[in-house]
């Protein structure tokens, strides 16, 4: 077996060198990320956030013997049903002034209308439609998380990467899926013995995901072979694991476009990472 070492600074420079030369393909890959979750996001915002609870209440008392009869008169006043689901009475709600409220809330009029709008359905067609949308938007979201990796594995060779690949990846969408329950399963059984196992596990399958992309392996196949490739080589990617975490940190304090650029150059050094493991390890 190969000696499973790569640089720090090789595979960040890599990361660097390919996001400067790539970076009009990584923009509009991040611009089409960016549109498609705020689409998805306005329209979830307007589908309403679905029951109300009652610790819920308190973004408009605080006190919990008021919030307690808030919620129960919204209960009585027939808005809500005893589960907190809202009831046609307050989905007619168009504006404050249709509200129905006693004295004992009518000072709070403006925040109860901005709170209780949040649970209102405001989309202009049936919630059947709301349902297939979002089922839709949960595919293409796992679709492009495909194609990202795609991606910045053609980046990370020095190729460019097509966009139409961000959505036609269909032939490895139910592998990518089973492959992510059983990473999901893996972790959650690690984590479940006392934390430590999870973080090596964590280690030990990440590159399952682009094994499964890459060469088409079967999900219990790629947490095999990326338990292999990555023997040895668990420090460092730790150690790796961090220093990316900190460069994105500084991104973040850089705001939007520091975070662009630190991204990016994350995602093309696992790429690089992930080439340089599968290429030097011998069965």
């Amino acid at each position: 077996m190969a000696e499973h070492k790569f640089s720090y600074k090789e595979v960040i420079g890599h990361g660097w060198a390919m996001t400067k030369k790539y970076w009009s393909s990584i923009l509009l890959i991040a611009v089409i990320y960016i549109g498609i979750n705020l689409l998805s996001g306005v329209v979830q915002y307007f589908a309403g956030s679905g029951p109300i609870h009652r610790n819920e209440i308190r973004e408009v008392y605080k006190d919990s013997i008021q919030a307690d009869k808030f919620y129960q008169y919204l209960e009585d006043t027939g808005y809500i049903d005893r589960s907190g689901n809202v009831k046609d009475k307050l989905q007619n709600v168009k504006g404050e002034g249709d509200l129905e409220l006693s004295s004992d809330f009518e000072s709070q009029r403006g925040r109860i209308y901005d709170f209780l709008n949040k649970y209102r359905y405001r989309l202009p067609f049936p919630r059947v439609i709301f349902y297939v949308f979002t089922v839709g938007m949960w595919v293409v979201s796992m679709l492009m998380g495909i194609g990202f990796l795609k991606a910045y594995l053609k980046i990370a060779r020095d190729e460019e990467p097509e966009i139409a690949e961000l959505f036609s990846n269909w032939r490895i969408l139910i592998p990518y899926l089973l492959g992510a329950l059983c990473y999901g399963l893996v972790i959650m059984g690690g984590f479940i013995l006392l934390i430590i196992p999870g973080l090596i596990f964590m280690l030990m399958f990440q590159f399952c995901f682009y094994l499964i992309i890459d060469k088409g392996l079967g999900p219990i196949k790629a947490l095999k072979r990326s338990r292999e490739i990555t023997k040895g080589s668990k420090g460092r990617l730790a150690v790796l694991g961090m220093l990316l975490m900190l460069l994105n940190i500084g991104g973040l304090l850089c705001l939007v476009i520091g975070l662009f650029f630190t991204i990016s150059i994350s995602s093309i050094a696992m790429a690089c990472v992930y080439d340089r493991l599968e290429k030097t390890f011998i069965v």
